[in-house]
């Protein structure tokens, strides 16, 4: 039996995703939420980097980026190597783990219907300009947080930082009253698009502007439904973008979204992989 293991609320709404195309592909699965294994099932996780106790069977489905300057701890690449098979959202990433002769499948995330809040509504009325959710470190802070934090000094309200993580009702009830979120990298080297704080915005009608990043495929895909900076002052994008916001513009791109980028179409092409185990 297929079980998929939803342990963590960083990767929540992806555990879901996946099990709605599952249903909806009529594979037979089940989903635990706890670290509770058995020796005969197989699970699947997005958490084999963290220091957690694994399963005797599993599949490794990777959303960390190796590609950066961050030094990884070698027992992650021990994990992934003794994973019954590997996907990971990046063609990037699986450059770098072919290097550890971890043979990973392209299993990019897409939407589905499951990443949308109930008050998914596209109004004018959205009091928030801009919203920014991840830690804070000099780079983010320095690049992009302070010059608009001087720009809104006398509208605080109107730019809202969670230095936190975001998630959960929090994530909802800023979402359905944002404009544009902001996704910038944290670690340096070659990035990854942080495509799981992206798609969730998207999903929920909020525009994005974003840094370039490393990996082609995505920057490709989604250059049509968000935006990039091109300005070394981050600033002068931002407010440009805030300059021409517009209803229309907004459900264009979520119209292209639900159309276009579907989780499930890239589940069809890696379930017979899953079917073999």
């Amino acid at each position: 039996m297929l079980v998929l293991v939803n342990n963590s609320f960083f990767f929540e709404f992806i555990i879901n995703a996946l099990h709605e195309c599952l249903n909806e592909l009529n594979i037979i699965h089940e989903i635990i939420y706890e670290d509770n294994f058995n020796d005969t099932d197989i699970y699947l996780l997005c958490t084999c980097h963290e220091k957690r106790q694994l399963p005797r069977r599993y599949i490794a489905y990777n959303y960390e980026q190796f590609t950066t300057d961050k030094i990884w701890h070698p027992k992650i690449f021990i994990n992934l190597k003794n994973a019954e098979l590997v996907f990971d959202y990046s063609l990037e990433n699986i450059k770098v783990l072919k290097n550890y002769d971890i043979n990973a499948q392209f299993l990019p995330l897409g939407y589905h219907k499951s990443m949308e809040y109930d008050n998914n509504d596209n109004n004018n009325d959205k009091t928030i300009d801009f919203f920014f959710t991840g830690s804070i470190n000099n780079y983010r802070h320095n690049k992009l947080l302070y010059p608009l934090k001087n720009i809104y000094h006398d509208y605080k309200d109107r730019l809202v930082i969670y230095s936190y993580n975001c998630w959960g009702n929090d994530l909802k009830k800023i979402c359905s009253n944002t404009k544009i979120g902001l996704n910038i990298h944290y670690n340096s080297g070659n990035c990854i698009l942080e495509i799981a704080r992206i798609i969730i915005l998207l999903a929920n009608k909020v525009l994005v502007i974003s840094e370039y990043s490393s990996d082609k495929w995505y920057d490709n895909k989604y250059k049509s439904i968000i935006n990039f900076f091109e300005n070394d002052n981050y600033s002068i994008d931002c407010i440009n973008l805030l300059q021409k916001y517009n209803s229309q513009e907004v459900e264009r791109r979520y119209q292209e979204l639900i159309t276009n980028y579907k989780y499930i179409d890239y589940v069809k092409e890696i379930i017979h992989l899953i079917k073999d185990l």
